[in-house]
């Protein structure tokens, strides 16, 4: 069912036979600690598109019937984003954008990132000018309260226009698809 789980159980298990009970144990705690590690530095980001027939986002790639919204590139990273994560999502993002044609605005979705850190809200600033420079403009939904604060500490309203708990991707769309990118 879960190939990280399987992978934890068959270090304990193969540490317990090599180690012995407690430092087999031991072992699986710390290789489990690493692959989260390794799983958190390389969060997913999701690029969304439109469900048919609805004002709802869904991930492009588990549901290519989605409708790609021409001029938009609408990202969800799929965990917190934070110091040791914050170079990968910006790669990907960037990486995405290189290969969107007539790119107008980038709308990132944060409603699944439960945690944005100094470095986060510093690479999201970065990818906004970044963003800029492609003639893009980035916009923010559905921050979480704590990582509206934090978002709004550093400033980054003033760069990417209103971060409130009002708007959803949906209104951040449609207000781009207007022109003017604020919800």
């Amino acid at each position: 069912v879960s190939r990280f789980e399987f992978k934890v159980a068959m270090v304990a298990f193969v540490g317990v036979l090599l180690l012995g009970i407690l430092k087999g144990v031991l072992l699986a705690a710390v290789a489990s600690i690493l692959m989260l590690l390794r799983k958190g530095s390389q969060p997913r980001v999701a690029f969304l598109g439109r469900i048919p027939h609805s004002r709802r986002y869904s991930d492009l790639s588990r549901h290519p019937d989605n409708e790609v919204v021409p001029g938009l590139l609408i990202f969800r990273v799929e965990s917190s984003v934070m110091y040791f994560n914050a170079e990968h999502i910006r790669q990907a993002v960037l990486s995405q954008a290189r290969t969107a044609s007539a790119l107008r605005f980038v709308i990132g979705d944060l409603s699944s990132s439960p945690y944005v850190d100094v470095s986060g809200a510093r690479m999201l600033s970065k990818l906004k000018d970044e963003l800029a420079a492609r003639g893009a403009v980035l916009r923010l939904a559905e921050a979480r309260a704590d990582v509206r604060d934090l978002l709004r500490a550093e400033g980054l309203e003033t760069k990417v226009g209103r971060i409130d708990r009002f708007s959803t991707v949906a209104d951040v769309v449609d207000a781009c698809e207007r022109g003017g990118g604020e919800a």
